[in-house]
């Protein structure tokens, strides 16, 4: 059988890299130029999984006017807009908060205005949203289907923790500090042997990852993982956060309503940043503690973000 062909733009690289879980060819547009952020695929952040490809934007509305995609998946309104002349289904992938887009983003209409007239141009070009998480869905207030990434255990393994430092992996923390609450990271790091992988150009004692092969070292070596957020701005964890919880590392977590993490079970959460500096140094001094705590977060991670949930919910949308 034939496996269903997919568009989309090379946005948001770590989670398009999770429908190699699905029996789909995706075909992936490339914008020349770099006028969208990390809107190439970069091997350094992900391999090309088997049977996808690399494409123009001629190659792909040559593709799309042929009818040779069943989904085009948008990553932000200017990809969904792109989509719009062609016969296929569209889905645009909800990635951000309303109210954490209107903390970027400087604009004279209000949350509410500017909720009724996305979704107006989502609808009326017959489009289907999927959001990433709860809160994401919640703040929207817009139909859709909730979608919640997995994480594949077997990609992430052999957490040995040897390296007494906390890790951070976060793209542009000080640019987007409110959502993400930079002070928060500063004061918890404050002192303490840390690194932040990502794409941080204000930031210049952060690196980014070598390779998927190098990230996935940094969640093996490091001793504890660190995740800040602001609550109604942000979801109380990241890809990366679930990433390194497989891995088997504890987490240190800024109190959040949507957070994974169980105080004292697999990681530490509190709104006392006082208090979760007093637990980083805990982790950083104990290794067989955070042994046993990243074994619960590596099972916290099994249990709330399954591969087939995800996949059943993916295949769902495709055309009948």
């Amino acid at each position: 059988m034939t496996p269903p062909r997919i568009i989309s733009f090379c946005a948001h690289q770590p989670y398009l890299f999770q429908f190699k879980a699905l029996d789909w060819q995706l075909d992936l547009v490339e914008i020349s130029g770099h006028q969208r952020f990390l809107q190439n695929w970069s091997d350094s952040v992900r391999p090309l999984p088997e049977g996808w490809r690399l494409i123009s934007w001629d190659e792909g509305k040559a593709g799309l006017e042929a009818g040779a995609y069943q989904l085009a998946i948008a990553h932000n309104i200017s990809d969904f807009i792109d989509f719009l002349p062609y016969p296929v289904k569209r889905i645009l992938v909800m990635h951000t908060s309303l109210h954490s887009r209107f903390t970027e983003d400087e604009s004279d209409m209000t949350p509410d205005q500017y909720r009724m007239q996305f979704a107006e141009l989502v609808f009326r070009g017959q489009g289907e949203m999927v959001f990433i998480s709860e809160h994401k869905m919640v703040d929207w207030n817009l139909r859709g289907h909730l979608i919640k990434t997995y994480v594949d255990l077997d990609d992430y393994q052999d957490w040995r923790g040897e390296n007494a430092a906390v890790l951070r992996v976060a793209n542009h923390l000080v640019e987007r500090g409110e959502i993400l609450d930079y002070p928060a990271h500063q004061t918890l790091t404050e002192g303490f042997p840390a690194t932040l992988i990502g794409h941080n150009p204000s930031l210049p004692e952060a690196r980014t990852a070598a390779s998927w092969d190098d990230l996935r070292q940094a969640y093996r070596d490091h001793r504890v993982y660190l995740h800040t957020a602001k609550v109604g701005l942000e979801d109380g964890f990241n890809f990366a956060m679930l990433e390194a919880m497989a891995t088997g590392m504890p987490v240190v977590a800024t109190a959040h309503p949507s957070s994974p993490i169980q105080d004292g079970v697999n990681g530490f959460i509190s709104a006392d940043l006082g208090l979760l500096r007093e637990r980083i140094k805990l982790l950083l001094d104990n290794p067989e503690l955070a042994r046993e705590m990243g074994k619960m977060a590596r099972r916290t991670v099994k249990t709330l973000f399954p591969k087939q949930r995800y996949i059943m919910a993916w295949q769902s949308l495709l055309p009948q």
